[in-house]
């Protein structure tokens, strides 16, 4: 009778290693439930990571290009820009760049068109914002923002530079020109939403725009003999005059 009893106590000890065993497993940080959810985890992240569709991936590595060259642009300027240190800037291999832009050209045109791009966009969203009555000094704030910043003056010296290039200028005179035209458009439309006729708007936008940009060439040579502040704001006057007539 003793030994079928230490049996039965040697038998509900094995049984209660197994459940403590078992709970072990269950909860302690080094368990297979543990291990098990660690293992689903990194099965979604990388199940997340492969979510990107190719064409998103593909518009990241061309931004991380533009995003290069715009920079070396500032830096060293046409002449010695290399579209191998733009790649390199970017961290793309040749491969990837040579599928987006295959030439210096391609490269160049497409930084223009993006440097546009975003003037673009900044006079349709400065223009919507100006305050009624405020048209002509809102829109000359915009251009004399965009006149000072390190975009203007990239593309202005691309544009300048690419002149002489002869496979760049075509493609270079048409992006400037429909961006110049979708810029005068954006303001020509605000004049009208204030009241003016159309074709006081246009001809209004087209002495501000003609006389901003004498004075950001008096500017760009130090012309010091000429005061601009106040000769600014008479032109101001002027076309507000001329737009509401």
């Amino acid at each position: 009778m003793r030994q079928l009893s230490g049996v039965r106590i040697l038998g509900a000890s094995l049984c209660l290693q197994c459940v403590l065993s078992r709970m072990i497993n269950l909860y302690v940080p080094d368990g297979g439930m543990r291990r098990s959810i660690l293992k689903s985890e990194r099965v979604e992240d990388r199940q997340i990571k492969r979510r990107r569709s190719q064409s998103e991936r593909r518009a990241e590595t061309r931004a991380r290009l533009l995003d290069a060259s715009i920079r070396l642009l500032q830096e060293k300027g046409f002449s010695r820009f290399r579209i191998a240190d733009a790649a390199a800037l970017a961290g793309v291999s040749r491969g990837g760049q040579t599928h987006h832009f295959a030439t210096k050209g391609e490269l160049i045109e497409a930084t223009i068109e993006a440097l546009f791009e975003k003037e673009v966009e900044s006079a349709h969203e400065d223009a919507n914002l100006a305050a009624g009555g405020e048209e002509i000094s809102s829109a000359t704030k915009h251009f004399e923002t965009f006149q000072q910043s390190d975009l203007y003056q990239v593309s202005l010296r691309l544009v300048i530079s690419a002149r002489s290039v002869e496979q760049f200028s075509e493609g270079i005179r048409a992006i400037s020109a429909g961006s110049r035209q979708a810029i005068e458009q954006a303001w020509i439309d605000r004049f009208v939403k204030s009241g003016a006729k159309r074709k006081k708007a246009e001809e209004s936008f087209g002495i501000l725009a003609s006389v901003l940009r004498g004075f950001a060439v008096q500017e760009s040579i130090k012309d010091e003999d000429m005061e601009i502040g106040p000769v600014k704001e008479l032109a101001m006057e002027l076309v507000k005059s001329h737009l509401q007539e």
